[in-house]
Formats: structure tokens, C-alpha cells, sequence
């Protein structure tokens, strides 16, 4: 896709912003979730069978949130991508392949460290291969999303309305599962800032059912600090 250089709109804090971060505030919790994972991995003993087997539950986790991630973004936002430019949604998928691939090779090569006695002599230097292959991951993962943010989003900003996608980003919050949403959701609310926040919640606010909000509401609250919380509801208009 040709990319394309536009200037961002900026919104007055605490204000409502008048085109949705589709993007942001869940790509600051997967680079969050990734950045500790990385550094797991690295510090890992990886003679300690329990432990890697334990680390590898944990990345399991991890792989299945980037998969789903995916997934969302492949039916709510790239159709919408590929109607206003042409072949727009080609090279985002092409990368969503390149991710699965390399998720799948760091996969087996874990479960084959998992595999081999506890006492073979070279786990420590599988575990090295594993670390610096999930930094290469990381690495294409973080130039993959900033792709998203610096010239997807932008695009769609100025090629969709507000309430189209308003509309693909409320629909792709309500076609999760209930633990999919509260994982993605602690997600968000463990790195994105106020104004991520109040945008987001806001528009859920509006537009999800009342007792589906006031869950999000009890989430965030205990997730938040109390400061935070109470700058939050006041954005949003909730006591």
C-alpha cells in the first residue's frame, strides 16, 4: 500500500475526540505485554523444567491474544481498508501471515526444549536461541503496529466517517467472548493514558448495554489508581 503522510488530528484534553483510536490504546497494551515476556524470557532458567513449562503456558497466552488481535482486526477494520483503497488491506495481512509463521516456530522450538530431558546439556543454549528469536519477533511485531498507527489509522480517518468507525469498533468490543474482552480490556487499562481511556470508555458508555458498562466500570476502578479513577469518571460522566 502507498503510504500516505497526513497530520493528525489533536484533540483538547478531556475533550471527546472526533475520530477513534482504533489502534492505540490495545497496541500500548500488547507492546506492554510483549516488552515483559521478552524480558522473561530472557531471564528464564531454562534447565528448570517446571519454570519453562510454566513460561510456556504464560506464552501461549500471549500468542493466542496477538492471534485473536488478528482476527478482530482482519473482520471489523480491513474491509473497510480495502473498499476505500485499492489492495489497501494487502500488505497488513501479508504481515499478519509472517507473525502466525514465526508465532508457530517459537512455539515448537519451546515445546522441543520442554521435550528434552531435564539433565541434556545444551537447554541453556535452546532457551538462548528461543530469547533471541522472540526479540526478532518483537522487533517485526513493533514495526508491524506502528505501521497501523502511523499510516493505517490516519487513512481510515480520512477516508471513513466518524460513525463507520465508530460503528467497526463498538461491533468488534461486542463480538468478543466475555474473557477475551476483560483480557484485552485489562490490557488497555494497565497501559493507555486518560485520554486513551475517556475516548474509549465513553463511546462504550454509549452504546453498550448498562450493565456491560458498569463491568468495565468495576474493572477499571480496580485497576486504576485512585487518582486515575476518579479523573476517569469525571471525564466520562459516571459517579
Amino acid at each position: 500500500m502507498e503510504k500516505k503522510v497526513m497530520n493528525k488530528p489533536k484533540d483538547a484534553p478531556g475533550a471527546a475526540k472526533e475520530r477513534p483510536e482504533l489502534y492505540t490504546p490495545i497496541h500500548k497494551g500488547i507492546r506492554s505485554r510483549l516488552f515483559k515476556t521478552a524480558m522473561k524470557s530472557g531471564k528464564i532458567d531454562y534447565a528448570d523444567q517446571e519454570a519453562v513449562r510454566g513460561f510456556h503456558d504464560e506464552f501461549m497466552s500471549v500468542v493466542a491474544n496477538i492471534r485473536h488481535h488478528h482476527t478482530m482486526e482482519e473482520k471489523f477494520y480491513h474491509p473497510l481498508l480495502a473498499e476505500r483503497v485499492p489492495g489497501g488491506a494487502e500488505k497488513l495481512l501479508e504481515d499478519h501471515h509472517i507473525v502466525d509463521h514465526m508465532l508457530d516456530n517459537l512455539v515448537t522450538h519451546l515445546e522441543g526444549i520442554i521435550s528434552k530431558s531435564a539433565d541434556f546439556e545444551k537447554r541453556g543454549e535452546l532457551g538462548q536461541e528461543f530469547y533471541m528469536a522472540f526479540n526478532r519477533f518483537v522487533a517485526f511485531f513493533m514495526t508491524h503496529i506502528d505501521e497501523e498507527e502511523e499510516h493505517i489509522q490516519p487513512t481510515l480517518w480520512d477516508l471513513c466517517t466518524f460513525e463507520e468507525l465508530d460503528t467497526a469498533e463498538m461491533t468488534l468490543i461486542a463480538s468478543q467472548k466475555p474473557e477475551e474482552a476483560r483480557e484485552n480490556l485489562e490490557m488497555i487499562l494497565s497501559s493507555a493514558n486518560l485520554d486513551d481511556l475517556a475516548d474509549l470508555l465513553g463511546r462504550a458508555k454509549a452504546h453498550v448495554p448498562p450493565e456491560m458498562a458498569q463491568a468495565v466500570f468495576q474493572l477499571a476502578e480496580g485497576i486504576l489508581s485512585a487518582r486515575d479513577w476518579a479523573a476517569l469518571k469525571s471525564r466520562i460522566g459516571i459517579k
